[in-house]
């Protein structure tokens, strides 16, 4: 029987090679995001996470299994947050903290409609424009101009009015916050968009937030 045997003394603390949010993202418009964590030492078997809904302090944290991708909540509030975590390997030493940030804008853009300036148009030349104006409180990446079914449709909803004949501004990218864009409704193209049907229809404006990408309801 053997009268020896090996011990081995290990103090040395692991190290955290990759601590992501949502891979690397600045800008989150979804509570839920997924954290990317990677470490160099092939010994680290848990990892102790906090900032977000769950853990906002490294008091209230506990220490978990290692897992390489993990999903969290952020908390309710729009604004930015810090993510901290620790990793420890098999003889509990811990690593140095490591952060992430990332901020979370759930804000849908508030669109504003001025005018239109007639509320009746044809096809005939003198009585076949509608003008109006729009603004956004936030700047948009995008927008469109639609004949939709209801008051409360979704901007992929009815059809986008043309402008073959002349109507200006149904889409158009890049409008800074609370700065009015002019728009003008041809006849022939509002009689395009809506089937060829005479009647009284729903134009509504649809902004993509240059901010974190969501349409405005």
């Amino acid at each position: 029987m053997a009268n020896f045997f090996n011990l081995t003394l290990d103090t040395l603390a692991p190290s955290i090679s990759a601590f992501l949010i949502n891979n690397g993202a600045s800008i989150t418009s979804n509570r839920a995001v997924t954290l990317t964590i990677a470490s160099s030492d092939a010994d680290v078997t848990s990892m102790k996470i906090w900032g977000y809904d769950q853990h906002t302090t490294e008091a209230s944290a506990s220490w978990e299994t290692f897992a390489g991708t993990k999903s969290v909540n952020l908390p309710a509030t729009d604004g930015q947050y810090t993510l901290h975590i620790k990793v420890r390997d098999d003889v509990y030493n811990e690593s140095a903290e490591s952060t992430a940030t990332i901020t979370l804008s759930t804000a849908i853009p508030a669109i504003t409609i001025t005018g239109p300036d007639v509320e009746k148009i044809s096809e005939i030349s003198g009585k076949n424009l509608a003008t109006f104006s729009f603004t956004s409180d936030t700047a948009l990446s995008e927008y469109t101009v639609r004949v939709v079914p209801t008051q409360n449709s979704a901007h992929d909803a009815g059809t986008e009015i043309p402008t073959t004949n002349g109507s200006v501004n149904m889409h158009g990218t890049t409008v800074a916050a609370n700065t009015a864009v002019t728009c003008k409704i041809n006849g022939s193209d509002f009689k395009t968009a809506i089937g060829g049907s005479d009647g009284t229809y729903i134009v509504k404006v649809f902004g993509r937030s240059a901010v974190n990408g969501l349409w405005s309801a």
